[in-house]
């Protein structure tokens, strides 16, 4: 049991952002608590594909990635334990002017990548292509999502950080956060800051912000291929697939249909995708691949993404003391490192310096939403 007692850091949530920030303060040497209610990575995270890639088309964002890229393929140097795989990823679009310019900023910020012809993705995937272009970044693959947030927690608790089962609420005064309240045991426990991060639980965690997020279905389907393929987001048919092993996929829709499901709590993420969806998914890639009529579906599970307008976080102090990490839109775990950084230089300086805090809700507000090439969401 905690006892009553101060600390400086309260983190809420313990999927891959909260576990990545106490890692982070705790290595500082902040006296850190992480509360949650389910346990670690036993939210969200569980169910997360877990791409690793630093390809994002706003430089900020990019920025971000390529840092939190480099920080899993170190992983087993700092920690012991391997949690990446390295397969490659190939985007491909049908405009060469946004292709290059996108290719040219990914050089700037040191991310290895090539820009491919069509001749190229043909012989790199057996495909079909007929004036398309390609980016290829050589050093994207996929983390375990699981395996990664239990080693960083670990790592905190070996730091002095400590760890919760339970359910807490957060204590408002005015415009300051006061404290948090765990549920099963009634205690009420200060800190010098609160960190929510809280995924598709925070609407119900911090009702009276009204914060401007909803819930969205992402369908996974999974397809044994019948051989190996790096990481593919096919821009001109709409779809991804991240291998999984040496023969088998997982895969969807890049831009999917904005489903919403209110309360998480009610939410099956075991639940298979709909067939005519999964068929959808299956067709899109046929086209690419003539080879992929051959493949075979093997069902496949279903998460929740936190969405903002813009699919990008709110990463934000709105009330003193009690800094959001929310919103995440999928991008959370391959940006949880960045994300832990800013949090940290937050609490310690301030305000971030690593990268430019894009992510106020202010934006909202402002109509600043974050964009990326053809005005569409950055990813």
């Amino acid at each position: 049991m905690v006892m009553a007692r101060n600390f400086d850091v309260i983190i809420i949530g313990a999927g891959s952002t909260g576990s990545t920030a106490a890692y982070y303060l705790a290595r500082e040497g902040f006296r850190v608590l992480v509360v949650d209610s389910r346990g670690v990575a036993q939210g969200m995270t569980a169910y997360s594909l877990g791409l690793v890639r630093s390809y994002y088309t706003n430089e900020d964002v990019a920025r971000m990635a390529h840092y939190s890229h480099e920080f899993f393929m170190n992983f087993g140097k700092e920690f012991g334990v391997e949690v990446f795989t390295k397969t490659g990823l190939l985007v491909i679009s049908s405009n060469e002017a946004n292709m290059r310019a996108v290719y040219g900023m990914l050089r700037r910020i040191g991310a290895r990548v090539r820009l491919l012809s069509s001749d190229e993705i043909r012989d790199l995937l057996n495909a079909e292509v007929s004036g398309e272009f390609g980016i290829y970044e050589e050093d994207a693959g996929y983390a375990d999502t699981g395996l990664y947030t239990n080693t960083v927690m670990k790592r905190a608790m070996e730091l002095g950080a400590e760890f919760v089962l339970d359910e807490a609420r957060v204590l408002i005064d005015g415009y300051e956060a006061r404290g948090i309240e765990l549920m099963r045991s009634h205690n009420v426990l200060r800190a010098n800051y609160y960190v929510l991060a809280t995924g598709v639980w925070t609407p119900k965690v911090l009702p009276q912000l009204s914060l401007p997020i909803r819930n969205i279905i992402e369908r996974i389907v999974r397809v044994d291929t019948g051989r190996s393929l790096p990481n593919v987001f096919d821009y001109v048919n709409n779809f991804y697939i991240r291998p999984e092993g040496s023969s088998n996929a997982l895969m969807g829709l890049l831009y999917p249909p904005e489903d919403v499901w209110q309360d998480p709590d009610t939410f099956n993420p075991l639940a298979p995708p709909p067939l005519e969806y999964s068929l959808d998914v299956m067709e899109r890639a046929a086209k690419r691949f003539r080879w992929f009529e051959g493949a075979r579906l093997m069902g496949g599970w279903q998460g929740l993404y936190d969405v903002t307008p813009d699919w990008m976080p709110i990463i934000d102090e709105p009330i003193k003391k009690l800094i959001l990490c929310v919103g995440l839109s999928g991008h959370g775990f391959k940006l949880a490192p960045a994300f832990a950084l800013m949090i940290t230089e937050m609490i310690k300086y301030g305000e971030p310096r690593t990268f430019r805090n894009i992510f106020t809700m202010s934006r909202f507000r402002e109509g600043r939403l974050i964009k990326g090439i053809e005005e569409k969401a950055a990813f």
